[in-house]
């Protein structure tokens, strides 16, 4: 036992954080996703939501929305989520402000059309 704490406390964050990681998957997290089209310099970033759902699932789901509902295809990334609302808030403005500075036109995917997408079925 004292070998084994002894490893714990040597590798640290390294062994614990998979483990929390992995757990916190089952849970919401507080997430944002952003979509992107670079020829178009437009930049779609999602008010902030909470979903327990991989990020290629959210992804594959805004895409089609976006493609079904304005004819065009964007790239949808949806970052691990956050499990305080606050920390996700702030990198949701973080992107946003990245993309201006890019010169990319930023619209809002308001929170209500957000919650159909992520209720939706694949």
């Amino acid at each position: 036992m004292i070998f084994l704490t002894r490893r714990l406390r040597a590798f640290g964050s390294a062994l614990v954080l998979p483990l929390v990681a992995a757990g916190a998957a089952k849970a919401d997290e507080w997430r944002f996703c952003v979509g992107l089209a670079p020829d178009s310099h437009e930049t779609v970033i999602t008010d902030i939501f909470a979903s327990p759902e991989e990020s290629t699932r959210l992804e594959r789901r805004f895409e089609a929305y976006y493609r079904g509902r304005n004819g065009r295809a964007l790239t949808f990334q949806c970052p691990r989520g956050y499990s305080d609302r606050t920390q996700a808030l702030n990198a949701q403005t973080t992107a946003l402000q990245f993309d201006q500075q890019m010169g990319f036109a930023v619209s809002n995917l308001a929170a209500a059309r957000v919650a159909a997408i992520v209720g939706g079925n694949d």
